[in-house]
Protein backbone atom coordinates (compact mmCIF):
# COMPACT_ATOMS: atom_id res chain seq x y z
CA UNK A 1 0.00 0.00 0.00
CA UNK A 2 1.57 3.10 -0.58
CA UNK A 3 2.14 6.23 1.38
CA UNK A 4 -0.76 8.64 0.07
CA UNK A 5 -3.12 5.23 0.33
CA UNK A 6 -1.64 4.47 3.89
CA UNK A 7 -2.75 8.18 5.25
CA UNK A 8 -6.18 7.87 3.37
CA UNK A 9 -7.11 4.89 4.79
CA UNK A 10 -5.32 5.58 8.14
CA UNK A 11 -5.54 9.22 8.94
CA UNK A 12 -8.92 11.02 10.54
CA UNK A 13 -10.83 13.01 7.77
CA UNK A 14 -9.90 15.96 9.50
CA UNK A 15 -6.33 15.47 10.22
CA UNK A 16 -6.00 14.24 6.19
CA UNK A 17 -7.27 17.65 4.92
CA UNK A 18 -5.06 19.69 6.93
CA UNK A 19 -2.02 17.45 5.58
CA UNK A 20 -3.74 17.71 2.19
CA UNK A 21 -4.58 21.54 2.49
CA UNK A 22 -0.24 22.29 3.50
CA UNK A 23 0.79 19.79 1.03
CA UNK A 24 -1.07 22.17 -1.85
CA UNK A 25 -0.32 25.12 -0.31
CA UNK A 26 3.75 23.69 -0.31
CA UNK A 27 3.24 22.49 -3.80
CA UNK A 28 4.15 18.85 -2.67
CA UNK A 29 1.99 15.49 -2.17
CA UNK A 30 0.41 14.97 0.90
CA UNK A 31 3.24 11.78 1.35
CA UNK A 32 5.82 14.44 0.74
CA UNK A 33 4.00 16.97 3.42
CA UNK A 34 3.29 13.93 5.74
CA UNK A 35 7.19 13.52 5.15
CA UNK A 36 8.32 16.88 6.40
CA UNK A 37 5.96 16.66 8.99
CA UNK A 38 7.28 13.70 11.25
CA UNK A 39 10.88 14.90 10.13
CA UNK A 40 10.14 18.05 11.61
CA UNK A 41 8.77 16.55 14.93
CA UNK A 42 11.95 14.65 15.04
CA UNK A 43 14.41 17.08 14.82
CA UNK A 44 12.53 19.28 17.51
CA UNK A 45 12.37 15.69 19.55
CA UNK A 46 16.33 15.67 19.22
CA UNK A 47 16.91 19.16 20.13
CA UNK A 48 13.83 19.40 22.82
CA UNK A 49 15.90 20.01 25.56
CA UNK A 50 18.00 22.65 24.32
CA UNK A 51 14.95 24.85 22.25
CA UNK A 52 12.00 24.48 24.05
CA UNK A 53 10.35 26.96 26.46
CA UNK A 54 10.37 26.49 30.19
CA UNK A 55 6.14 27.55 30.54
CA UNK A 56 6.45 27.81 34.41
CA UNK A 57 9.72 29.86 34.04
CA UNK A 58 7.72 31.97 31.17
CA UNK A 59 4.38 32.16 33.12
CA UNK A 60 6.67 33.74 36.35
CA UNK A 61 8.58 36.26 34.07
CA UNK A 62 4.79 37.31 32.26
CA UNK A 63 3.32 37.55 36.25
CA UNK A 64 6.27 39.63 37.65
CA UNK A 65 5.93 42.03 34.58
CA UNK A 66 2.34 42.20 35.33
CA UNK A 67 2.88 42.70 38.74
CA UNK A 68 5.19 45.79 38.08
CA UNK A 69 2.72 47.61 35.91
CA UNK A 70 -0.04 46.95 38.12
CA UNK A 71 2.63 48.94 40.69
CA UNK A 72 3.28 51.48 38.13
CA UNK A 73 -0.12 52.08 37.29
CA UNK A 74 -0.86 52.62 41.22
CA UNK A 75 1.79 55.25 41.50
CA UNK A 76 0.69 56.98 38.25
CA UNK A 77 -2.78 57.40 39.92
CA UNK A 78 -1.51 58.00 43.15
CA UNK A 79 0.71 61.13 41.42
CA UNK A 80 -2.43 62.01 39.14
CA UNK A 81 -4.32 62.71 42.40
CA UNK A 82 -2.06 65.08 44.25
Amino acid sequence: MGLDAQINFRTSSETKNKIVELAQLRGLKPSQMLNEIVEFFLDSMETKDSNTIDLNSLYEIVNLQAKKLEAHEQQIASLAKK
